[in-house]
């Protein structure tokens, strides 16, 4: 118990530091397209080796793709028609105008975002029991980026310093709080509705990823996205296969 609330707690602050970062050093936009696109290798990776594996251990392969396939239709979905569920995931898509209409989108952002980092806390607690740090190691290094474009939307439309770090921290305390709901689900045993879930989880890790790899691969730097996120799903195998 102690462990997941200190996973959920770092993953909480590493997109604070990525907010406070923006005021303290400059982004330009090739470093901030390296840390999207590793984290977006991250989140592959703990789909493919952490979740995916472990959800295939309860459900047959037609049920594995099903929950693959629903997590990823929601957050489609949700993208698609009510509003992007990842500032740092699409990041090519806040344009200036975006920016300026700032204020008239902070519900829809503030909604969409919190539902994004409840489902990562929810993952943590998912991953986390089967011991693998591999989940957590994805969480963590995408809440970084995501703290940093959050952060940069907000700055670009004029809003003050405290405003901003009460927002991103109103956002991201839901991922705590996703924590303790997932700890709270765990200890009822029932290991194959938790098997979808992990399913469910692993799709909408997979629509960030990608969202993110093809809103910038084809925009900017190809060959440092490339190998950023390849880089991102080989520290995910690395930290699954060694701290198991």
């Amino acid at each position: 118990m102690i462990s997941l609330l200190l996973q959920s707690t770092l993953a909480f602050i590493s997109a604070l530091a990525g907010a406070f970062i923006v005021f303290k050093i400059k982004l330009d936009h090739f470093k901030l397209c390296f840390l999207i696109s590793l984290s977006a290798g991250a989140l592959a990776g703990a789909a493919f080796i952490t979740l995916i594996p472990h959800a295939a251990m309860e459900l047959g392969t037609l049920e594995v793709v099903l929950s693959v396939i629903s997590g990823y239709t929601l957050f489609w979905v949700i993208n698609k028609f009510y509003f992007h569920l990842c500032p740092a995931c699409s990041a090519s898509h806040f344009d200036e105008q975006t920016t300026k209409k700032f204020s008239e989108i902070v519900l829809l952002l503030f909604t969409a975002l919190s539902f994004h980092s409840f489902l990562d806390g929810f993952a943590l607690a998912s991953g986390n029991a089967d011991a693998d740090h591999g989940v957590f190691s994805a969480v963590f290094a995408h809440k970084f980026p995501e703290g940093i474009a959050l952060a940069s939307l907000m700055a670009g439309a004029n809003y003050p310093k405290k405003k901003i770090f009460e927002f991103v921290f109103l956002v991201e305390i839901t991922t705590i709080v996703g924590t303790l709901i997932g700890m709270y689900v765990m200890p009822l045993k029932a290991t194959h509705w938790m098997a979808y879930i992990q399913g469910h989880i692993s799709g909408s890790f997979l629509f960030l990823s990608f969202h993110a790899l093809v809103g910038e691969i084809f925009k900017n730097h190809k060959k440092l996205v490339i190998f950023s996120f390849l880089s991102g799903i080989i520290i995910i195998f690395v930290v699954s296969r060694f701290l198991h």
